[in-house]
C-alpha cells in the first residue's frame, strides 16, 4: 500500500496524526466545496459545511470506518449535509431574507423597521401554527424551491397529496395574517 493513499492516511489521522489529516484536508477540500457549492448555490454556506464535514471526520475519526475510500465517503457526507441544508436551514434563512427585503405589502410601504419585525413574527408564528405536513410542504415548496413532484418524491406523497397539503397550508396562512396584513395597512 503506497503510504500517500488515502486509507494509509486516514489511519494515520485516526491515530491523532495531524499531519495526515491535513494532507486529507488539502486533498480534497476545494473539490468538496465546489461539490457543495453547486447544490447550495451560496459560497460561504459551502465552504461551512464541507468545514463542518471536516471537523466531524477529525472529531469522530476514532469510531468511522469507511468501507468504500475515503473520498466518497467525504463526498456522501458532504452531499447528505448539503442536502439537509436544502431541506431544513435554507427555507428558514429565505423565510428571514425575504420578509427583511420586504419593503411593500401590498402597495404600503412599511417606514419603521419595528413593522417589518412584528410582521416577521407573525408570520413565523402563522408558518409554525400549520400542521406539520403542511409546514414542511410548505416550506419545501416556498423556500426549498422544490416543484410538487420533487416534494412528493422526497416524502414518498402522491402530487395530489402535496397540492392539497399546499392548498390547506395557503388557506390557513391567509386566514392567520389576513387580521393583521388589514392592520398594518391601515396603521
Amino acid at each position: 500500500m503506497p503510504e500517500t493513499s488515502d486509507i494509509f492516511l486516514f489511519n494515520k489521522a485516526k491515530k491523532g496524526d495531524t499531519v495526515a489529516f491535513e494532507e486529507i484536508f488539502r486533498r480534497y477540500y476545494n473539490d468538496l466545496a465546489r461539490f457543495c457549492f453547486a447544490m447550495v448555490r451560496d459560497e460561504t454556506i459551502a465552504e461551512e459545511i464541507t468545514q463542518e464535514v471536516y471537523i466531524y471526520l477529525w472529531e469522530k475519526r476514532e469510531s468511522i470506518e469507511i468501507s468504500s475510500s475515503l473520498k466518497s465517503y467525504l463526498f456522501s457526507a458532504v452531499r447528505n449535509k448539503s442536502i439537509n441544508y436544502i431541506k431544513y436551514e435554507l427555507p428558514k434563512q429565505r423565510i428571514l431574507i425575504d420578509l427583511s427585503d420586504a419593503v411593500l405589502v401590498e402597495g404600503t410601504i412599511f417606514h419603521e423597521r419595528n413593522d417589518v419585525s412584528r410582521l416577521k413574527k407573525k408570520i413565523q408564528v402563522a408558518i409554525n401554527q400549520l400542521p406539520e405536513k403542511c409546514k414542511q410542504i410548505f416550506l419545501l415548496s416556498r423556500y426549498g424551491g422544490m416543484t410538487y413532484k420533487e416534494i412528493a418524491e422526497e416524502l414518498d406523497l402522491s402530487v395530489k397529496t402535496v397540492e392539497n397539503q399546499m392548498s390547506i397550508a395557503l388557506k390557513k396562512l391567509r386566514e392567520s395574517l389576513e387580521a393583521d396584513l388589514k392592520n398594518y395597512l391601515n396603521e
